[in-house]
């Protein structure tokens, strides 16, 4: 069960923590941790198309959890909104998985709303937010271009601000 306890918004626990380049994704593991290979996934997005994690292979990854009652999460979305579109044009991407329950009619009106452009994933079950051990919402992931975490942040976050852009453009880059 996903918890609010988390939807607060953190620092990252480690500012000054030194930023490494993985060259290789040989003998890595996969697990919802920094350093490891992202764990893999398909879903469907609100018109029923299938995404696949591994379709993004090459592309800067941000993979949030949320959902449309979450105030935390509600109060994000503007932010990644604008990261992505600052962004996506230069191999980013964000995917959003849904892990409201029930009909996603109340997610498509929330995505209309705030006018999300990036995909919107739906995990009704839980099981992919399960394989990411999210005990609150918003967690997020920002995986390189091999899939690799980065960067796990629990709770609501400013993605359009310099430090995290910062941490974008440097994946973008290697």
């Amino acid at each position: 069960m996903i918890g609010l306890a988390g939807c607060e918004t953190k620092k990252d626990s480690n500012p000054n923590k030194q930023k490494t380049k993985i060259s290789s994704t040989q003998g890595l593991k996969e697990s919802p941790q920094e350093g490891f290979l992202a764990p893999q996934f398909t879903l469907q997005d609100l018109r029923g198309n299938k995404f696949s994690l591994r379709d993004f292979k090459g592309k800067v990854v941000i993979l949030n959890f949320w959902a449309s009652w979450c105030g935390p999460c509600r109060r994000e979305i503007p932010s990644l909104e604008r990261l992505y579109q600052l962004r996506k044009n230069e191999g980013f991407e964000i995917l959003a998985v849904s892990v409201d329950r029930g009909s996603p009619s109340k997610v498509k009106s929330f995505v209309a709303a705030h006018r999300m452009s990036f995909p919107v994933l739906v995990d009704p079950r839980g099981e992919v937010g399960k394989r990411y051990w999210t005990r609150a919402i918003p967690t997020s992931f920002l995986l390189d271009k091999n899939q690799v975490i980065r960067w796990k942040v629990v709770g609501a976050k400013e993605w359009d601000d310099p430090y995290v852009l910062n941490r974008v453009d440097q994946l973008l880059s290697e």
